[in-house]
């Protein structure tokens, strides 16, 4: 198990297929959260708290994440100039997984407080 930081500023631009890229694993989750969720404003990371890496491209990702003032299906980049609401501030914990048969990445788990 590898434990590393992120720089959530480099996460820009479109899902990359990449399994080896923690990055990619957390720019799934905030997208398949932003989707479900039912606020109509979008969610973005503000710190990352932990990154777990195990076997088989499975990835636990520990962050805060925040509302802002962007709204869901506007043009506003959500990794770019979409400021954020001071309050609330939320943990969450998801576990994110590459599949290499399908070539894909699938939320397992989302879970925030």
């Amino acid at each position: 198990m590898y434990l590393l930081h992120l720089n959530v500023g480099c996460l820009k631009g479109g899902v990359d297929a990449n399994p080896n890229d923690p990055e990619t694993a957390l720019k799934v989750a905030m997208e398949e959260y932003n989707k479900a969720s039912p606020d109509i404003y979008l969610y973005k990371v503000m710190k990352v708290i932990k990154v777990q890496i195990k076997v088989g491209f499975e990835y636990t990702l520990t962050v805060t994440i925040a509302r802002t003032v962007c709204k869901k299906g506007s043009m506003a980049d959500v990794d770019g100039p979409c400021p954020i609401f001071t309050d609330p501030e939320y943990q969450c914990r998801f576990v994110v997984f590459h599949s290499e048969w399908f070539q894909r990445w699938v939320l397992l788990e989302n879970k925030c407080s």
